[in-house]
């Protein structure tokens, strides 16, 4: 469908390798992450979301026909091949992968607001790692973060152990992830952990990113978030994990995990 519109270095990939994580910035204009954020906040008047609490899957019209009118399906379009297909983020995710084109798919989509002031600003993610969710082998799948505001710890941003996916998968306390209560963390909770507990319990990094960056997280790396303590400054972020091709997986009954081709 296009040709390759963005490169690697090999010190990226490197890094990828190495920590587990990668930022790459620049990949949205700041008139794309606008517009993308008026969609998801539209969207949250029309399902009436007084809380911001986080949408699933907007990408598929066929889960939306009680909030959408027919005439509507620009807005599914826009979050699937504007967002989730942009060809730099397809492109990546094929180096990383080490796949050929076409050996990677998407599985779901999952947007959270994190607004400031709100009824779910405090929403803070315990050290979790994202493949434990998806049933796949180590190494099989990762999540592409689209930043859509410049955040950092402030306003709800994210921490990360970097090396912390060499260890493989690790047993969790399992926790709800999606639409949890008010003042419960989400993420299948990894902080009493033995190895968490003597490697890597109090070496979290920040992470402080632009609007535009997009960061792809390995399928182990252990990472969390903070609660948005800020008095104006949203943290709206549009997370989705990718696998190769043909690898096993799990549905989920929130997720509904699939396989959808990017290219």
């Amino acid at each position: 469908m296009f040709d390759r519109p963005i490169e690697l270095t090999p010190e990226q990939i490197r890094l990828y390798d190495d920590k587990g994580y990668l930022v790459v910035e620049n990949i949205f204009s700041s008139e794309e992450c606008e517009d993308a954020i008026a969609i998801f906040e539209r969207h949250a008047r029309l399902a009436g979301d007084i809380e911001f609490k986080g949408v699933m899957n907007l990408d598929r019209p066929e889960e939306w026909t009680h909030v959408y009118k027919p005439n509507e399906k620009h807005v599914h379009q826009y979050v699937r091949h504007v967002l989730l297909k942009h060809p730099a983020i397809v492109t990546i995710l094929e180096i990383l992968q080490r796949t050929e084109p076409g050996g990677v798919v998407l599985m779901q989509s999952m947007f959270l607001y994190k607004k400031a002031r709100s009824l779910y600003n405090e929403q803070a993610w315990n050290p979790h790692q994202d493949g434990i969710y998806h049933g796949s082998p180590v190494g099989g799948t990762l999540t592409a973060n689209i930043v859509l505001t410049d955040q950092d710890k402030e306003n709800g941003g994210m921490f990360i152990y970097p090396g912390s996916h060499k260890e493989g998968f690790l047993e969790p306390e399992k926790k709800k992830s999606f639409h949890e209560g008010r003042g419960n963390r989400p993420g299948h909770d990894l902080s009493n952990h033995p190895i968490f507990k003597e490697k890597y319990s109090g070496k979290e990094i920040d992470l402080i990113m632009k609007a535009g960056s997009v960061l792809f997280l390995h399928g182990c790396v252990i990472h969390g978030s903070y609660s948005n303590r800020s008095e104006n400054r949203d943290r709206p972020m549009l997370l989705s994990p990718y696998k190769t091709q043909g690898l096993s997986f799990i549905s989920g009954e929130k997720g509904k995990r699939m396989e959808i081709p990017i290219r």
